[in-house]
């Protein structure tokens, strides 16, 4: 009889194993719940700019659910290997420098949030020293994405919370913000090879960068690839269509280090301009309007790789349709 309930209460004990690791559903089981990682493209912080990062909890979760940044990293990604870090402040407190590894870690009651101002990345524990020589062209120093992990409960408490959401503010005078765009984490799982997004852009030199007062005659367009493998570089290009899907341009991105990142306008505005991916003599077919209107895209990509574009008409800054 005692062997017989030993024996039951074995079986019992096993049975419940997978029941439990079904708890999350398809994402990891960790021991202290669930986790899905995901991971923030592009962020920029000093030079004008500014990120805040919001996390927020369902009301429906279980438990609280908590963010922590598991790999920061600058635009250069593995292709530096100094210091790189942040200069915070959450919820208005008082501003820390922190690493990744050092990354305030977030937790959000259930129906609860909380806010992280990225004021500056830093390149050394002061964050008064200059960016090393190598942040020029497409590697803005002020750049970051991150890496980051969001624990939770039960795969249902996961399946209920927000991806973070990272807003860009770019400052004027006092402080003011000018201009803002937001990018929404992506879950690593769901990054493709290949995206691309609708776009507008003046056709000729003589109309492109003209302004009235502080709005933009035209519109032009800037954009960002990253590249979110830890381990393997990406070779890519950009392509771009016109409305009827003809390709009419291809250009080459520098190579991709693990986590790097680069950011171009689509067109230099001069001929110099090293932040212009076409040189500024580059001739679009024009609607009656003056503009160009196509579509560009991430292509010949040898790995996935997060893109996203802004469109700056008129005195705004709005983000493009992202096709996948």
């Amino acid at each position: 009889m005692k062997t017989k309930l030993l024996l039951s209460l074995v079986l019992l004990a096993a049975a419940s194993i997978p029941a439990c690791a079904a708890n999350c559903g398809s994402y990891a089981t960790v021991a202290t719940g669930c986790a899905r990682t995901v991971f923030l493209g592009w962020g920029a912080a000093g030079g004008g700019a500014q990120s805040v990062i919001t996390f927020l909890s369902s009301p429906s979760a279980s438990a609280p659910v908590t963010y922590a940044v598991s790999k920061l990293s600058s635009s250069k990604g593995t292709g530096y290997s100094g210091y790189f870090g942040f200069n915070t402040s959450t919820n208005g407190a008082p501003a820390a420098i922190s690493t990744g590894t050092a990354f305030p870690v977030v937790p959000a009651p259930p129906g609860t949030g909380a806010q992280v101002t990225v004021l500056q990345t830093c390149f050394d524990a002061t964050c008064t020293v200059a960016p090393p020589a190598a942040f020029t062209g497409p590697y803005a120093p002020n750049m970051f994405s991150a890496l980051m992990t969001i624990t939770g409960a039960s795969g249902s408490d996961l399946d209920a919370t927000p991806l973070p959401l990272l807003t860009i503010q770019f400052l004027g005078s006092g402080g003011l913000v000018t201009f803002q765009e937001q990018e929404q984490a992506v879950d690593v799982a769901a990054i493709q090879t290949t995206s691309g997004a609708t776009l507008d852009e003046g056709a000729t030199p003589a109309g492109r960068y003209m302004y009235t007062g502080a709005a933009v005659n035209l519109p032009f367009t800037a954009f960002s690839v990253t590249n979110p493998s830890t381990t393997a570089a990406v070779t890519a290009s950009i392509a771009v269509s016109d409305a009827s899907g003809n390709v009419i341009k291809t250009v080459a991105l520098p190579s991709l280090a693990p986590l790097s990142a680069v950011g171009f306008l689509l067109i230099g505005r001069t001929a110099s301009d090293a932040s212009g991916l076409l040189p500024s003599s580059t001739l679009l077919p024009a609607g009656a309007d003056g503009i160009f209107h196509g579509t560009y895209s991430v292509v010949n990509s040898s790995g996935p790789v997060i893109f996203l574009s802004q469109q700056y008409y008129g005195d705004s800054m709005l983000n493009s349709f992202i096709l996948q």
